[in-house]
């Protein structure tokens, strides 16, 4: 092999400091996507206490709305999936795109007041 040329050793800096960015940026990222999941499992935990027992069923759009925008037929399909997974004791396959979300989501945990 031959000795790198000037060129390419200036795109190997680049792109090795672009790395280096891209992976600082990723922590950070992180951390706060960590620090925002603690607060909404916190805030939803003590909304639970307060609410006590209250079973929230979402609500399906109603044939009217859904004549005037059609689109939303899509949130009625979900809400009818998500009561036939529940009836029928499904569990939910989580796409792989989220898995690392998702594995952050269930390791993360409330914040230290909230745990009572």
């Amino acid at each position: 092999m031959g000795k790198p040329t000037g060129s390419s050793e200036t795109d190997y800096k680049k792109v090795l400091s672009r790395n280096d960015e891209l992976v600082k940026q990723e922590t950070t990222l992180k951390k706060e996507y960590t620090t925002l999941l603690r607060k909404i499992s916190s805030i939803c935990s003590v909304l639970d206490q307060l609410e006590g027992e209250t079973a929230e069923t979402p609500g399906l759009i109603s044939n009217r709305s859904l004549k005037r925008v059609p689109g939303f037929q899509w949130h009625n399909d979900q809400i009818n999936l998500l009561e036939k997974l529940s009836q029928e004791n499904q569990e939910i396959t989580i796409p792989t795109e989220l898995i690392d979300s998702y594995k952050l989501y269930k390791d993360t945990p409330l914040l230290h007041r909230d745990v009572q």
